[in-house]
This record gives structure tokens, C-alpha cells and sequence, in this order.
């Protein structure tokens, strides 16, 4: 169990590696050429068009590596294929909201027409972001995530490309934009091709009522609780957006972007970890609460240690940039901070899911949203990207915290695929 879980999270790491120093690269060149102020259009055009990421994603990928354990048909082109139709529907709700989003073009607050352009050509990444998803379940249900990786890499190489000939050309905002639509692109055909020729199978459209019907009966409550999580996530940008100016945005976007590829550790632990435990659970409780505990420890113990690294990382900011962006300086220590509980969080959501319990997932997140989101309104506008910081440590420990106590305290019901 060790060796794959640390196979597969190695190459996951190993992958983030490249993309990271990719994602650092096109960063550097997009927050030179474009500054705070365009940075900050920047990070507010992805934010918003994230949000419907976890729309399309509604945790189907944890019931399809459920089902698959049962289902000895192949459930990968029903997955993707109701993710496509959901998530075509979604960049149509984008686009039209984008459009009524306010600004105010005297302060400069808000969503300029710059940005609500920029947001139309990003929504279609939300398509391209659907598929992958879908795609990465096969690997993650094979426990083959470094073949996932390629296709990371293979997507964040085309965005640098682009970008640098984007900076190159001394391109506007929107086609720094672009370079991400040709980057996922790549990271959809990539992923395909390697599932046709690594595991021989086919991957086309499927449709199935009865299993779409089954996978949205068993995963409202995670997706659900998902949404209620971005919203306490990265609601912050959006009350930034209003009460500061651009340039604070991006100078906490550049922070966030840091801290971002750093949480994206512990996931990776919870996606190799989730299979086996998932199966654990229903041959060995014991032996399951044993690995629960062990785990516990690991990734508290890593993500100290890589709290310690970006509080380092953070001092390199006005080095690797300019005095321009030294403001992400003290966001990013603050940030940091929280690690410990991005790391528990990050396991002990998939455990109520494997006890049957994501009902509960909705409790949660919805506690949690409405504490970060009432408390932002209260700290950005007097403390800004710095009381931005503080709330998303505070949200995401009040969040451990809860799932903590539900596992501890709640009863485990019989176990039901």
C-alpha cells in the first residue's frame, strides 16, 4: 500500500515539478509584461471561470472509482459523456453571466469589458477541463497517475509556447488568455491518445439514462458540498474585485498562485490513497483505522515541512519578480500558515465518502462558506489581501476541524457501493 501510494504520488509531484516550473515561468512573463493591475485581470478571469470547473467536476469521480469496483462495464465514456453535456451548458451560463457582472469604469472596480471578454474565451477551457477530469478518473480508478502526468506536462509546455510568443509579440491580456484554451486542449488529446494506446481502449461518447440517473443520485451530496467549498475558496478574489483595485488583486493572485501548486500535494496524496482505502474499508476495518491513523501523521508531518518551504519561497517574490509585486510578500507567509489543514481536510473528506457519509460533506462546506464568506466582508475591506489570508487559514481550520469531529463522533453505516 505504501509503495503505491508513494509511486503514484511521487509521479504526480515529479509532474507538478515541471508543470510548477512551467506555471512560474509563464507567471514571471505574464506579471512583467502585463504588472499588478493586469495581473490582477488576469487572476480575476480564471477565478470566476473556476467556479464553473467545480460544476462540471461535482465529485462524479469519486463514485465512478465506487462503481467501477462492481461494474464490470467499462463507465469511463458515460462519465465523460455527462460531463460534456453539463459542461457545454455551463460555458453558455458563463458567458451570460460574465456579461451582467458591474463596473465601475471611474475606480476601476469590478469586471472592465477587458475581463468579461478574457472571461468569454476562458469558458471554454471549462469543456476542455471536464473531459480531463473524466479521463484522469480512468487513471486514477488504474492507479496509473503518471501516465496522467504527461498529459500535465504536455499541457503546461503549450501554455508556455504560447505565452512566450504572447510576450514575444507584446500581446494584450486575451491572449495570454488563449495560451491556457491551446493548453488544455493539448491536455485533453494527450490524455486520450495515451489511454488508446497504453490500455487499448476506445474513448468515445456514450450515453446511458440509467447511468447518468445513478451517478447524479449517488454524488449530489459531494457535489454539493464542492460548491460550497469554492465558494468559501476563492470568494475572497471576487469581494477583492470590488473593494480594491487590480493591482491588489493580482498582487494576491501572484500569492495564491504559490500557495495553489503547493496544495496541490496533498491532493495528490488523497487520489492514490482514496482506491486503497476505499477498498481497505470493505475488507479490513481494522487494518483501515490503523492506515487512517498513519496517514494522519504523514501528511501533518509533510505539510509542515512545506509550510516552512513557502515561507522561503515567499522572500524570493521580489527577487524572481519586481519591488512591483513585493505586496504577495506577507500574503504568502500567511497562506502558509494553513498548510496543516489543507492537508487534513484534503484526507478526511475522502473518509466520509468512503463511510457513505458525504451527506454530511454538505454540512461542512455550507458552515464553511458562510463564516468565510461574512467574515471577508468584514476583514477585505479594511485589511485587505492580508485579511483575505488570515480568513483562508481560519476557514480551512474551522473546516478540519468539522470533518475531524464527524469522523470521530458520528457512526459508520454499513458500507454500500
Amino acid at each position: 500500500m505504501y509503495k503505491k501510494v508513494f509511486y503514484n504520488t511521487t509521479a504526480q509531484v515529479i509532474g507538478k515539478i515541471v508543470t510548477a516550473s512551467s506555471t512560474l515561468l509563464v507567471t514571471l512573463l505574464i506579471g512583467k509584461s502585463l504588472g499588478p493591475s493586469g495581473y490582477g485581470d488576469f487572476t480575476k478571469i480564471f477565478v470566476f471561470v473556476a467556479y464553473f470547473y467545480t460544476f462540471a467536476d461535482f465529485g462524479f469521480n469519486t463514485i465512478y472509482i465506487k462503481l467501477a469496483h462492481t461494474n464490470k462495464k467499462e463507465l469511463v465514456n458515460y462519465l465523460l459523456s455527462l460531463r460534456l453535456l453539463i459542461s457545454i451548458l455551463l460555458v453558455i451560463v458563463s458567458i451570460s453571466i460574465s456579461q451582467l457582472l458591474p463596473y465601475n469604469s471611474t475606480s476601476g472596480l469590478g469586471f472592465s469589458p477587458l475581463v468579461k471578454l478574457g472571461i468569454t474565451i476562458a469558458s471554454f477551457t471549462i469543456i476542455a477541463q471536464a473531459l480531463f477530469t473524466s479521463l484522469n478518473a480512468f487513471f486514477q480508478k488504474n492507479l496509473r497517475y503518471d501516465l496522467s502526468t504527461i498529459s500535465a506536462i504536455a499541457s503546461s509546455l503549450t501554455v508556455l509556447a504560447v505565452t512566450a510568443l504572447a510576450t514575444l509579440t507584446k500581446a494584450t491580456l486575451n491572449l495570454y488568455v488563449a495560451a491556457y484554451v491551446f493548453g488544455n486542449i493539448a491536455l485533453v488529446a494527450s490524455s486520450v491518445l495515451i489511454i488508446s494506446i497504453y490500455f487499448k481502449e476506445k474513448i468515445s461518447v456514450a450515453f446511458s439514462k440509467e447511468i447518468f440517473v445513478a451517478f447524479l443520485k449517488k454524488t449530489w451530496p459531494i457535489g454539493t458540498a464542492l460548491i460550497f467549498n469554492l465558494i468559501y475558496f476563492r470568494v475572497d478574489v471576487l469581494i477583492l474585485s470590488y473593494a480594491r483595485s487590480s493591482s491588489e488583486v493580482g498582487l494576491y493572485g501572484l500569492a495564491y498562485q504559490f500557495f495553489e501548486a503547493a496544495l496541490s500535494i496533498p491532493i495528490f496524496f488523497a487520489n492514490a490513497l482514496y482506491p486503497l482505502l476505499a477498498k481497505l474499508y470493505l475488507e479490513n476495518r481494522k487494518e483501515y483505522s490503523v492506515q487512517v491513523k498513519k496517514w494522519c501523521v504523514i501528511l501533518i508531518s509533510i505539510s509542515l515541512l512545506l509550510t516552512v518551504c513557502l515561507m522561503v519561497a515567499s522572500y524570493l517574490i521580489p527577487l524572481l519578480f519586481d519591488a512591483r509585486f513585493k505586496g504577495s510578500q506577507n500574503a504568502l507567509i500567511i497562506l502558509s500558515v494553513g498548510m496543516p489543514f489543507f492537508f487534513l481536510s484534503a484526507l478526511l473528506w475522502h473518509l466520509l465518502i468512503i463511510r457513505n457519509q458525504q451527506k454530511l460533506l454538505i454540512l461542512v462546506y455550507l458552515i464553511g462558506g458562510v463564516f468565510n464568506l461574512v467574515i471577508n466582508l468584514k476583514f477585505i475591506p479594511i485589511f485587505g489581501i492580508n485579511g483575505a489570508s488570515v480568513v483562508t487559514v481560519l476557514s480551512e481550520g474551522l473546516i478540519a476541524l468539522l470533518l475531524a469531529l464527524l469522523i470521530k463522533f458520528t457512526k459508520s453505516p454499513q458500507s454500500n457501493t
